[in-house]
């Protein structure tokens, strides 16, 4: 990871942080003496959510994993594998079809998966079909971006379950006030105390996860963005390579020699 992507993880880290800080001021700061007196734990606010509490915990849990999951796979060493690069090069380069499908086989990743998939459409090196090797790469490449983008789509679907969800055990618990108001309980406050509460700490459990979540959600799709365009860069040198080592063999002349892979540092 470069100092940029340093510095845009730091952003993200520092924001997320302020975001959580100011909530925690509204939630706790302010009633913090209120909070003393009751002798309220956390446990205890929890159990005023209400069953809404579980799903919202469940979304919590998933995004913290899904944002972990998604820092580890969305690097370029996990989606292209330069440490292979140069070995490829050299097998394409000497239309060493046999030799180029083991290093992809054995080293998955999204450059290698669809690179072999326009291998396999090789079948020998004496008749090479340039078209039908760029086609099995491109729907290759739809199928690989649509799996490694699972996560994002669940992180998303994390961010945006959880507000809803604690809107949902905002509106329970105003039914359970109003029919309490309805029952003659009006003048009674501490009767209608146990659903107003579950209304607001739902509101605010549900918007506590899924804020950091949307951030998470935005910078690892641009870095996942990012990465895709360099793996399809990548791809076509790999194409451009193969080529011009098909000339050189029409033409009696030398194949291409293995050449940088020219990906970029993180």
């Amino acid at each position: 990871m470069n100092g940029k992507s340093q510095i845009k993880m730091m952003m993200m880290m520092l924001l997320t942080t302020a975001v959580v800080m100011i909530v925690r001021a509204q939630t706790d700061g302010a009633g913090e003496e209120a909070v003393k007196m009751s002798g309220k734990s956390l446990l205890d606010y929890w159990n005023v959510g209400g069953p809404v509490m579980y799903p919202i915990g469940l979304c919590s849990v998933a995004g913290i994993g899904l944002a972990i999951y998604s820092a580890m796979q969305f690097r370029i060493e996990k989606m292209a594998r330069p440490d292979i690069s140069d070995a490829l090069y050299t097998a394409m380069g000497s239309l060493d079809f046999a030799t180029a499908k083991a290093l992809c086989e054995g080293a998955p990743c999204m450059l290698t998966t669809i690179l072999a998939a326009g291998l396999s459409r090789l079948e020998s090196s004496k008749d090479v079909d340039i078209a039908s090797f760029e086609k099995a790469m491109e729907e290759a490449s739809v199928e690989e971006v649509t799996e490694w983008q699972k996560p994002l789509t669940h992180l998303s679907l994390a961010s945006q379950i959880a507000p809803m969800l604690g809107l949902l055990g905002t509106v329970t618990g105003m039914i359970g006030a109003f029919n309490k108001i309805g029952m003659g309980d009006m003048g009674s406050p501490e009767k209608l105390a146990s659903n107003i509460g579950q209304a607001m700490l739902t509101t605010a459990a549900g918007l506590i996860v899924a804020i950091p979540c949307m951030f998470a959600y935005f910078y690892f799709k641009g870095k996942f963005t990012g990465n895709v365009a360099r793996v399809s860069r990548l791809l076509g040198n790999y194409v451009h390579h193969l080529s011009l080592a098909i000339k050189a063999r029409e033409s009696g002349g030398y194949a291409p020699q293995a050449v940088a892979s020219d990906v970029p540092a993180e």
